[in-house]
């Protein structure tokens, strides 16, 4: 009997790390990032594609969604706040949020961008016309 109890604990998504496997609050029209002083940043819920790095800013500018007309392509210092609430590592497996790389507004030179790992953390340039997938935020 003990064993089976152990067994259901440690197996019980309150034990352990399974307990941080939480999707941030939805508010503003997306994610909660962070919100302090009731100002904050919001991550769309859903990607807005595969695209490369031009089209991937106009899609961002162009955006509006859940009646929000303000969004745009994230800087890799955002992209640092965002990877700890939605990296798959945090939120379990899905296909919401996929283990690759994401651009940043962040460009290195007039060929390249930073992109962001949503699975790693890892940041690294890439040239500007690689397809990499998109997540838009917006201030509040």
């Amino acid at each position: 009997m003990l064993r089976i109890i152990l067994c259901l604990l440690i197996l019980s998504p309150a034990f352990g790390q399974e307990s941080d496997r939480k999707i941030p609050p939805i508010k503003h029209g997306g994610y909660v990032i962070y919100e302090k002083n009731g100002h904050g940043l919001i991550a769309t819920v859903e990607n807005i594609g595969k695209l490369d790095f031009k089209q991937a800013q106009k899609a961002c500018e162009d955006l509006t969604q859940n009646g929000f007309d303000d969004w745009r392509l994230p800087t890799k210092e955002e992209f640092e706040l965002i990877h700890p609430k939605l990296n798959l590592k945090r939120i379990g497996g899905g296909s919401i949020f996929q283990s690759s790389w994401y651009w940043t507004s962040s460009e290195v030179d007039k060929d390249n961008a930073y992109t962001h790992n949503l699975q790693t953390g890892l940041q690294s340039p890439y040239f500007k016309d690689f397809k990499c997938l998109v997540k838009a935020v917006r201030s509040f």
